[in-house]
């Protein structure tokens, strides 16, 4: 069983499948990029994946007026 600390409040546990129903298109991008970070600092990635990851991390979370130059 887990131990609750004095101050902090016991939070039910939601299932992952429940949970990605309320996904948004943010949440699923910053879902990616933190799975992409962990593949790389895994080492499971070539430096060219690793390049590409980057680009297209950078290119999605850039401002719309930026994507457009």
């Amino acid at each position: 069983m887990q131990k609750v600390k004095e101050n902090e409040v016991e939070q039910p546990q939601i299932s992952p499948f429940e949970e990605v129903k309320a996904m948004t298109e943010t949440h699923a991008l910053n879902v990616l990029i933190q799975a992409a970070n962990a593949a790389q600092g895994a080492g499971v990635l070539s430096v060219r994946d690793s390049v590409f990851v980057a680009a297209a991390a950078e290119l999605l979370t850039k401002p719309f007026g930026q994507k457009q130059e």
